[in-house]
Order: structure tokens, then sequence, then C-alpha cells
């Protein structure tokens, strides 16, 4: 019998008008979110943009794959820190899409045995990290769309809702 693990994120968006948006999880603190992706050349800085959290996501799950297969090997790590960079082309003629997602640790280890043995552990992770088969997935997008109709008052109300199919 082949035993399998599910594992279920959700998480919440509450949008604050403008460009900007709450992302909210039962597991963890809220993070403020917005600048959508554009053709633009300038980054403003503020809010984390989706694309970002995506290459932290990336970078976070890497390390955590790495130190459990650290942690398999024996390995002591002393020390690790990395960076990372993902590419987005946007086109007149085709939808931004990624084109490059590169994790780039550091990391340091007490021994040859260990750094030989940590060597390894990265030329294998792609094609065991999680993220590895996540990022081939369209998402399946499940919309629920509302009419709200205006008050005298001003004041938005829901009316009769249903469901997109």
């Amino acid at each position: 019998m082949t035993n399998v693990t599910i594992t279920e994120y959700e998480t919440r968006l509450y949008w604050q008008g403008e460009r900007g948006a709450v992302l909210t999880s039962d597991r963890a603190p809220p993070v403020p979110i917005g600048q959508p992706l554009t053709g633009q050349d300038t980054v403003a800085v503020g809010p984390w943009s989706p694309e970002a959290l995506l290459v932290g996501a990336v970078e976070g799950r890497t390390l955590l794959a790495f130190l459990e297969q650290a942690r398999e090997a024996d390995v002591r790590v002393l020390f690790y820190q990395s960076s990372a960079v993902a590419r987005v082309v946007c086109g007149a003629d085709q939808p931004p899409h990624l084109t490059d997602l590169i994790v780039r640790p550091h990391v340091a280890v007490a021994t040859e045995a260990d750094a030989e043995a940590v060597r390894l552990i990265f030329t294998e992770l792609p094609a065991h990290c999680f993220p590895s088969s996540v990022i081939n997935i369209t998402p399946r997008i499940e919309p629920v769309v509302e009419t709200w109709h205006a008050r005298s008052s001003g004041r938005s109300v829901p009316a009769a809702t249903a469901p997109a199919s």
C-alpha cells in the first residue's frame, strides 16, 4: 500500500483599493502586497509584489528541502544564506511569463566531506524540490462574482449572489 500525505494551504486576499491588498492565512501574519506585473522598467518600493512572493516562496522551499536532505545525510550546516532572482518577460504579443528562476545558496560546513555531500544534495535538489513541480502548473481559477447595488446612502450592499460557472 502506498502512503500519501496531502497538505492544504489556504490564503485569503483582501483588496484595499488602487493597487494594494493584504494577504492573510490562518498560519501566518498578514502581508501587504501590491504592484501588479507590468512591462515597466521601474520597480516601485513598497508592498511585496505577487511575483516577488513567488520567488521568495521558491527560495524558502529550497532552503527547507536542502536542510531536510542535509539532516538525512548527517551534514552539519554552519551557515546558509541565499539570494534568488526571477526574470519575467512581457511582450506585446504574449502574456508575461517566467523565463528563469535562479536560487543562489551560500553554505558553510565543517569538513570537505560535508562540502562534497552538500554539492551532491544541490545537484539532485531541483528534481526533488517541490517548486519544480509547481512552477509549470497553470492555476485553476474558480471565481465567485457578485453584483452589488448602491443604496441611496452611498453604501454598497450585496444583491443575490451565485458562484460563477
